[in-house]
């Protein structure tokens, strides 16, 4: 590798730094060219920055990159800022708060673009987005990594790096000690770097691009997992000091008595230790003398501050004592280990009532607040239920009726998830729609929102966007998920959407009638998306296929010539017909996946017909299902009650298919035009 050259990484990205020429810590600057875009990454420090600005010129004019990205603040990434500046950088600075308010102090005048106010994302000029990953005090609290989706490419910062004279671009069989060695003494410890690290598993990544050290481009999901197991943080392990050599317990006591009276004053002190073992010398704060065995001095020096000032005098210093504790591997005195077991006995009963009727006042709260979040939350992905979904189309269809500003709904579900619920089992569906969740919540702008829906779909609201460009997200939407690797199995989702622009020419005024007409066209489409095959969006009106093809019957009887052939003459008329042998299995199938119309015979085993029909009204109440009764005899008492269940076709043996066919389509023309709830 000559110096003077760049080295391609993957398409479009480029490490541009020094090399060996660093020393035993290399700085490696990396370009990425992608879109139309330039961001230059992490850029260096001022030793290396002609190198760095050279490589860069083989390829652009320094004054072409529209963004910098700062993994941290440290002289090493970025010192050389000012200097780009100087040759004509007039772009932003991509970095977190915590490190904006430091690297200012570098005397540059460029903008900052700081990413925890712009949901961790920066999108390039051809609108593909770069993801930044937050690495909390890996080494600085506001430390960063950039994920570019594109190429499976992380550029990590100071994880994954290494300080090493035998240094090459490229990671080899030998870089992981090296990798060690680096993290278990300069990393803080080792649940902050596990938690970031398991992160990190759950993202497709092919290639590592440190700050230091070598890029890693074999083998990545392996470094991960090394680094998430490893033990480090071993500077913030306390030093183990002989208690003999610093001193005895009298110099402990000392540090104790100088904080006191710090805290509280020498009146306060001395009424603690007038007429006591312990000989104070207040003028220069410390213990000149105990009559006490030195064994006993740390036990007795604190049963008599419990005894004269009580818990408060103990639990304000209890860092210090337990801090004393692990440097001199000493045990606590006894009054802090009642502290630990029995401190609510020593404390007053008007104080302990006090913090009893706090936690029933913080116990109700939360109950409350989780009451609420039932009330309006889906328990399985943490996204607003249906519910809430109605509800807020209601808002925002008030706010369209006046300002009529642009917006989309999309429907979408995921077309393998029954596969996924039969193959793996239900926890697995449950956690696929998890993920679909977090993948939704990743892409949201600030106006929009995501929701669960009832029947296992999804929906997503998305404001101020023309209708091209609302195409556009759901395209890279169905991307997005297709190619994730969050999934136990590769999956799809189908898509239906509405956009504004349609309502242009069907103006109801009334809102509710606006909310009606939208969603029902969303569903409409995404059923018609479903029947298409997997993988699917429709958003226009001609893409919509026959309308009965989008309907599911729900025949439910025992099997036999009667019920095949009801469900060959519906599936000739292009219903979708699903089948069960009893009540209890099409309650079951109901809960799973709602059906449009439930066609069933009265004596059905485990579940009669009536008994499902009531069963079906309580978990659905403000959704009436169409139900059909088929009965060899109609008894005046079977039609009482099946009116009263609301039960308005019942047909006797032998059934007219021709009577079946023709009120299923007078059903389903109602619910096309909206009159069937």
């Amino acid at each position: 590798m000559k110096k003077e050259e760049a080295v391609s990484l993957a398409e479009g990205l480029w490490w541009v730094g020094a090399g060996a020429d660093s020393g035993v810590l290399q700085c490696n600057p990396y370009l990425l060219m992608q879109g139309g875009s330039a961001v230059l990454f992490d850029p260096g420090s001022v030793l290396d920055a002609d190198v760095v600005m050279d490589k860069i010129r083989s390829f652009i004019p320094i004054e072409q990159i529209e963004a910098i990205v700062l993994s941290h603040q440290d002289p090493d990434l970025c010192s050389a800022l000012p200097v780009f500046e100087k040759n004509g950088f007039s772009g932003v600075i991509c970095c977190h708060q915590r490190t904006a308010m430091l690297v200012k102090y570098y005397g540059i005048s460029s903008e900052f673009y700081t990413i925890d106010t712009h949901k961790y994302r920066y999108r390039l000029k051809d609108t593909s987005e770069i993801r930044f990953l937050l690495a909390p005090y890996l080494h600085f609290p506001g430390a960063i990594m950039t994920y570019l989706p594109n190429l499976k490419t992380l550029i990590s910062g100071d994880l994954f790096g290494a300080v090493t004279k035998r240094w090459t671009l490229i990671a080899d069989d030998d870089y992981r000690e090296s990798m060690k060695t680096f993290h278990e003494s300069y990393m803080p410890s080792h649940e902050i770097l596990e938690s970031v690290m398991s992160q990190l598993l759950l993202f497709d990544i092919d290639t590592i691009c440190p700050q230091h050290g070598s890029v890693i481009t074999q083998h990545a999901r392996e470094h991960i997992e090394i680094l998430r197991d490893l033990p480090c943080g071993v500077m913030m392990n306390p030093v183990r000091t002989k208690l003999m050599d610093a001193g005895g317990y009298t110099s402990l006591c000392t540090e104790v008595i100088r904080r006191y009276i710090a805290m509280f004053g020498k009146k306060e002190v001395r009424e603690v230790f007038h007429e006591s073992p312990f000989s104070i010398d207040y003028q220069n704060k410390t213990v000149s003398s105990s009559t006490l065995e030195d064994r006993d001095i740390w036990e007795e020096f604190f049963n008599l501050v419990l005894k004269k000032k009580g818990l408060s005098w103990l639990t304000v210093l209890s860092p210090l004592v337990e801090q004393f504790s692990r440097a001199y591997s000493i045990p606590l005195p006894k009054p802090y280990t009642s502290l630990i077991f029995d401190a609510h006995k020593n404390q007053d009963i008007m104080n302990v009532r006090l913090q009893e009727l706090e936690n029933e006042k913080i116990d109700v709260e939360t109950r409350l607040r989780r009451i609420e979040s039932d009330q309006i939350l889906c328990p399985i992905t943490g996204l607003y239920n249906q519910d809430f979904f109605e509800r807020y189309m209601l808002d925002a269809l008030v706010r369209y009726n006046e300002e009529h500003r642009d917006f989309a709904v999309m429907f979408l579900s995921i077309d393998n998830l029954e596969e996924i619920n039969i193959r793996f089992g239900s926890d697995e569906g449950d956690t696929a729609m998890r993920n679909l969740a977090y993948i939704l919540k990743q892409d949201l702008a600030t106006a929009d929102q995501t929701f669960r829906l009832k029947g296992g779909m999804f929906a997503l609201f998305l404001s101020y966007l023309d209708q091209p460009a609302a195409v556009k997200r759901a395209l890279e939407l169905k991307s997005t998920v297709r190619d994730s690797s969050l999934f136990i199995i590769p999956i799809s989702v189908s898509i239906g959407m509405y956009h504004s622009i349609e309502l242009q020419t069907e103006s109801p005024e009334n809102p509710a009638d606006l909310r009606m007409t939208v969603l029902q066209a969303a569903q409409f489409r995404l059923k018609a998306g479903q029947r298409k095959g997997r993988d699917s969006l429709v958003y226009e009106q001609d893409q919509e296929i026959s309308t009965r093809a989008l309907y599911t019957v729900l025949l439910v009887d025992k099997p036999g010539l009667q019920r095949d052939i009801i469900k060959r003459a519906l599936q000739q008329e292009r219903y979708r017909v699903e089948t069960v042998p009893d009540g209890l299995a099409a309650l079951n199938f109901i809960q799973d996946q709602l059906p449009d119309i439930i066609i069933s015979e009265l004596m059905t085993p485990k579940m009669g017909a009536l008994a499902l029909c009531r069963e079906v009204n309580k978990l659905y109440r403000d959704k009436r299902i169409p139900f059909i009764l088929l009965a060899g005899k109609k008894s005046e008492n079977v039609v009482k009650r099946a009116i009263g269940l609301g039960i308005t076709y019942m047909l006797s043996h032998p059934v007219m298919l021709a009577e079946l066919v023709g009120i299923i389509g007078i059903l389903t023309d109602r619910m096309q035009s909206g009159e069937e709830q």
